[in-house]
C-alpha cells in the first residue's frame, strides 16, 4: 500500500533525481530566473507522465497556458510545427525552454505585452477589440480592482467606437504610456 508521503517522494524524486530535470544547458537557463524554471520543471514534469524526460508535443499548448500564458490556437500550431520539424512527437525539456524563451519571456518583461495577451482572451472575434461594457466589468472585477472613477478617467482618454468596442492595443499603449 503506498502512503502520501510515498507518493510526494516519488514527486520530489522526479524533479531532482533525473538528470534530465535537474541539468539545464546553460544559455537556457540564462533566459530564466531559478524560480521560473522550477515552476517549468514542474508543469513540465506534470505532463511527462513516463518519467521519460520528454512530453507529447501536442500537450505543448496545455503545459504553456498551465504556466499562466494563453497562446491562440495558431501560436500553438506553430510551435507544434517547429518542434515536430526534426520528425519527433515528443519534446524534451530543453526544446521547452527554448519554446519557452522564443515565444513567451518577452511577456514577462513587458507589461504592455501582458495586458495586451490578457485583452486578448476577451477578443471573441479576434479583430483587436474588446467591448467596452465588458471592458468595464474586467476592470472593477478582475485582478487589481480599480474604482469607477479610475475607470472612467482611464476610458475617457480610450477612443471608444460607435459600435460600443475599444482597440485594445491603443488602450494598452494608452494607460502604459508615461
Amino acid at each position: 500500500m503506498t502512503s502520501e508521503d510515498d507518493i510526494m517522494t516519488s514527486e520530489d524524486d522526479i524533479m531532482t533525481s533525473s538528470p534530465y530535470y535537474s541539468s539545464v544547458p546553460v544559455h537556457m537557463a540564462e533566459n530564466f530566473s531559478k524560480a521560473q524554471l522550477d515552476e517549468f520543471k514542474e508543469a513540465f514534469a506534470l505532463f511527462d507522465a513516463k518519467s521519460a524526460g520528454s512530453v507529447p508535443v501536442n500537450e505543448i499548448g496545455t503545459i504553456v497556458r498551465s504556466l499562466g500564458h494563453n497562446p491562440s490556437k495558431t501560436d500553438v500550431q506553430k510551435i507544434q510545427e517547429e518542434l515536430r520539424k526534426d520528425g519527433k512527437n515528443d519534446v524534451e525539456f530543453g526544446d521547452f525552454l527554448g519554446v519557452l524563451a522564443k515565444y513567451f519571456k518577452d511577456m514577462d518583461e513587458d507589461p504592455a505585452a501582458e495586458l495586451k495577451q490578457a485583452f486578448k482572451v476577451f477578443d471573441k472575434k479576434g479583430d483587436g477589440t474588446i467591448n467596452v461594457n465588458e471592458l468595464i466589468h474586467i476592470l472593477s472585477t478582475l485582478g487589481e480592482q480599480l474604482t469607477e472613477d479610475e475607470i472612467e478617467r482611464m476610458l475617457s482618454e480610450g477612443h471608444i467606437e460607435s459600435n460600443g468596442e475599444i482597440n485594445y492595443e491603443m488602450f494598452v499603449k494608452l494607460i502604459t504610456s508615461e
